[in-house]
């Protein structure tokens, strides 16, 4: 593991503030996302999904980025084989840890999204893929806003629709999912200003939510919906992939929404 130095750090910054009231996110969920994000139908389509937004709008390598909330690293590593420079922060220990056994180019950090200890503008670009409904949504993008430069890009995706919060929700963490309305203004208040913003899984929309209703008070329907047989998760990955390329703007509705953003100036 590639430790962060030099002009990325600020000096006179704890790398590591307080964590979030209620944070449930842990080693054990992180290890199994760890099984689950090379072959699963939800990893896969949203992989697509955010290679799309970054290949339209981040522009050639390299680029510095800072991927806020790295989980297992695997979004890291492909920026990193793309030729990019990039940071990954974390909470966890034991994502750091995953990211660094992928590939030990990656830069690393152990710190809160909304107490980066990096200095004002010195990246290109920020990744937070599903992060942003775990922390003070106000308080992170405040600070991504400070450590990308002016122009630079922001890539997010978040959960979506409030009424399908359900036992997934609860056991991940989450302090809310969005609607677009509350994620444009969001991003607004944070600074930024949307290029693409828009839903995504329309398709499989009347199933997510017949699992999320149905599977309000417990894990059995979140632990089946882990372990899809073989074709039919070839065959929702397919779904996936296809909806994942019309990009988020061109679809009406869907259990999460995607963002790509600049920073104000």
């Amino acid at each position: 593991m590639r430790r962060v130095r030099g002009a990325a750090v600020r000096a006179g910054r704890e790398e590591l503030g307080p964590g979030p009231a209620g944070l449930r996110f842990d080693g054990a969920r992180l290890a199994k996302i760890r099984e689950l994000e090379d072959w699963h139908f939800w990893f896969v389509g949203r992989r697509e999904l955010v290679r799309g937004l970054l290949a339209r709008h981040l522009g050639p390598a390299p680029q510095r980025i800072l991927d806020v909330g790295c989980g297992t690293g695997h979004l890291a590593g492909e920026l990193l084989g793309a030729g990019h420079r990039v940071t990954a922060v974390d909470r966890l220990p034991e994502a750091l840890a995953a990211a660094s056994a992928n590939d030990r180019e990656i830069g690393m950090l152990r710190a809160d999204a909304g107490r980066l200890p990096l200095r004002t503008g010195a990246f290109d670009a920020v990744t937070m893929i599903d992060v942003l409904e775990h922390v003070d949504d106000a308080a992170a993008l405040t600070e991504l806003r400070r450590v990308v430069r002016p122009g630079g890009l922001l890539v997010l995706t978040v959960p979506a629709v409030p009424w399908l919060w359900s036992h997934r929700d609860d056991a991940a963490g989450h302090l809310r999912r969005y609607t677009r309305r509350s994620l444009a203004a969001a991003l607004a208040r944070g600074g930024f200003e949307p290029l693409e913003l828009g839903p995504y899984q329309c398709a499989l929309f009347p199933a997510v939510a017949a699992s999320r209703l149905l599977g309000r008070r417990g894990p059995r329907l979140r632990d089946a919906e882990e372990r899809p047989p073989a074709l039919l998760n070839a065959a929702l990955a397919w779904i996936n992939r296809r909806e994942a390329a019309l990009g988020p703007t061109r679809l009406p509705f869907g259990s999460s929404l995607a963002a790509a953003c600049r920073r104000s100036a």
